[in-house]
């Protein structure tokens, strides 16, 4: 379980500083293209970049498809033929080189999912069995793997949990003889820092593997344990996990953010709570020689029919000593909206809470490959948002929903891409909520700085799917960043000047 002893201070001067004005080196992001695959959610949800081919690939859901777009004229995005997935559920897709692969669930709950691997014209060269819901999916960097991070979900009335894990496919003797590992999760106990939410379940059952990266060399991968709080290390040749890290909390009494939608508006202040990091997607990088880890800390809760954490601070009992004003506190406009775990925070087990967590750290992070964090943004995008962006501060789309999302994960960072430019690497980070995109110049990992900001048309909504595209591969001879949208069927190209 978590607790004081794991909180992890953070490092965010850097974000903020830069609120009211962008460094000489900001990033000019504009939209040069966009395209409508399909009306509404399940068109447009993950993407990647084949640059042969001056393509995006794009998983929908929807139609159960990897769809093709041009982007030799960027002006005039085109749809190309799709690859057919026989209507299987995609949920990823990955290219290396002139491979496309793409996993894929199965019903019911705990059925192996699969990959299917296509060349460059979309003939289908094998298929792979996975673990329980292959969630996300990458090639190492020289493409002799693939590796799926199988979040293994249980059915709604939890009636099934699979365990989650990872499957390793060795390409090295061509696609029709690779060699196919199922990587366990089992053996391990809840790491300091983390958490098993479901009471009885063992951490391998427990754990929901999110997203998945290699580091430079391919010699490790990394994947994101998002419920738990967690990351896994895998050793690629010894062909296991060898370590999961708790990535421990934030203490919201030391920063600001806004925790309710009945407070009438933007009130940013600082209260009682633990913040989770619950990291969504993640990137890998390299800076003299060590392995750095990137971040998007959206944050998630387990909630179904047969078992729920979910409640809100109104409804807990407050231990008298540790919240004395804990009337005060339970009201809506202050943090009795904030949704909140029932499973931790009875730190003395006499059935009041004496801690008060939420969901997700709505910040990006960077961590050395141990999990010891280097630097978390803090709450930048809250602050920057209300400053640039008020009308869709905390939204759920338009602003029409406004501050919706404060009792919940705020603005939620989910999508995420990295990318040299001029020698230099950069973050991009996509807020699910309210569509702002982010650019932080990463170069330097302990202190990292915003350098773009930029608020999509509202033809779109929901980003779930960032891809940087180099200078080299480009259409235009200028990086390119390529966002899915999944609520509106849509995908934009920007150019970065």
């Amino acid at each position: 379980m978590i607790s004081f002893n794991q909180v992890r201070l953070t490092a965010f001067a850097s974000g903020l500083a830069l609120l009211t004005s962008f460094p000489v080196s900001a990033l000019d992001i504009q939209p040069i293209g966009e395209i409508q695959i399909g009306q509404g959610e399940g068109y447009a949800e993950m993407l990647r970049y084949h640059a042969a081919s001056q393509s995006l690939v794009v998983t929908a859901s929807e139609t159960g498809t990897i769809e093709r777009i041009s982007i030799a004229t960027p002006s005039a995005l085109s749809l190309m033929s799709p690859f057919d997935l026989d209507g299987g559920d995609v949920t990823a897709v990955a290219v290396h080189r002139d491979l496309i692969a793409a996993s894929i669930k199965v019903k019911p709950a705990d059925a192996a999912g699969m990959v299917k691997l296509f060349d460059s014209d979309g003939s289908l060269l094998a298929t792979y069995e996975t673990g329980a819901l292959p969630d996300n999916l990458a090639f190492s960097p020289d493409g002799r793997y693939l590796l799926t991070a199988n979040e293994g979900e249980p059915s709604d009335d939890y009636s099934i949990d699979p365990e989650g894990g990872f499957t390793l496919i060795d390409l090295s003797s061509g696609p029709q003889d690779a060699t196919v590992t199922q990587i366990a999760l089992t053996g391990f106990d809840v790491p300091t820092g983390a958490r098993i939410i479901k009471p009885g379940q063992s951490f391998a059952a427990d754990a929901e593997p999110e997203y998945v990266a290699f580091s430079a060399d391919g010699t490790m991968a990394y994947a994101t344990l998002q419920e738990n709080n967690a990351i896994a290390l895998i050793d690629i040749a010894a062909k296991k996990v060898t370590n999961i890290v708790g990535l421990g909390v934030k203490n919201v009494s030391r920063m600001s953010h806004d925790m309710s939608n009945k407070d009438d508006g933007i009130n940013m202040r600082r209260w009682p709570v633990l913040m989770m990091y619950q990291p969504d997607a993640l990137a890998t990088y390299k800076v003299n020689g060590a392995t750095y880890l990137v971040t998007a800390n959206e944050g998630d809760a387990k909630d179904y029919d047969g078992f729920s954490e979910e409640t809100r601070v109104a409804k807990l009992t407050l231990d008298p000593t540790m919240f004395p004003n804990a009337e005060e506190l339970q009201k809506p406009e202050n943090l009795g909206r904030l949704k909140t775990t029932t499973t931790m925070g009875d730190t003395d087990g006499d059935g009041d809470h004496d801690l008060i967590y939420a969901y997700g750290g709505r910040s990006f992070s960077i961590w050395s490959q141990d999990g010891s964090l280097v630097f978390d943004s803090g709450n930048a995008f809250e602050h920057l948002i209300a400053k640039r962006s008020p009308d869709v501060f905390n939204a759920n789309g338009g602003a029409d929903e406004k501050d919706d999302r404060s009792d919940d994960k705020g603005p939620e960072p989910e999508a995420l891409a990295l990318g040299t430019i001029d020698g230099r690497t950069y973050a991009f980070i996509g807020m699910e909520r309210n569509n702002a995109i982010f650019a932080y110049d990463i170069t330097l990992p302990s202190d990292p700085h915003l350098v773009g900001y930029m608020m999509p048309s509202a033809n779109h909504n929901s980003p779930e799917g960032l891809e940087f595209i180099a200078a080299k591969d480009s259409p235009t001879g200028k990086p390119l960043l390529a966002i899915a949208f999944e609520m509106t069927g849509t995908v934009a190209l920007y150019q970065i000047d």
